[in-house]
């Protein structure tokens, strides 16, 4: 699919405010794994130095140094696998590449590390949805993606039935 062909996603394209509510659920998530992955750490230092050993380098410092690492792993293997991490999915979205399909492994990695180019000079890099044509993020031109939304997520399951079922027998009310 060519550039040009590719507008006619531009209705499907997400805002700014959902992918914000997306982001913010993503960070609560991610900013819980690290806290874990830290509690575990020093617990460990703790059981290490019990065992009378002292180690060169505590399992806190380790973790430390791996936590962008994990950051990352989150990240780019939810959007190559899925498309989505859990906070898109939550709010209905999906990033996806030229194709329609979620993005490649390497695109997903550079869309990682575009989020720190977007977060450069007071976040104006997220904010460019707001003003771009395509509501693409400086990270979103730099790995060739989009966020859409993804309307079969919100068009299926138990929720969706039960509202449609609920919607239909008020609409036989009236």
């Amino acid at each position: 699919m060519s550039r040009d062909e590719f507008h006619i996603l531009q209705d499907r394209s997400a805002g700014f405010i959902s992918r914000l509510i997306a982001y913010a659920l993503d960070l609560a998530l991610v900013a819980g794994i690290v806290v874990v992955g830290g509690l575990i750490a020093s617990l460990m230092d703790s059981a290490i130095e019990r065992m009378g050993l002292s180690p060169p380098v505590d399992m806190t410092v380790i973790y430390v140094f791996l936590t962008p690492f994990i950051i990352g792993l989150y990240y780019t293997m939810f959007w190559s696998l899925t498309g989505r991490t859990v906070g898109k999915w939550f709010m209905g979205l999906k990033v996806i590449g030229v194709d329609g399909r979620p993005p490649t492994i390497g695109r997903s990695i550079i869309r990682f590390l575009g989020y720190g180019l977007s977060a450069l000079a007071f976040w104006v890099g997220y904010g460019w949805v707001i003003i771009d044509d395509e509501r693409q993020a400086w990270h979103d031109h730099l790995a060739r993606t989009w966020v859409v939304y993804d309307y079969r997520r919100h068009k299926s399951g138990e929720i969706y039935d039960e509202y449609r079922s609920r919607a239909q027998s008020n609409a036989d009310v009236d």
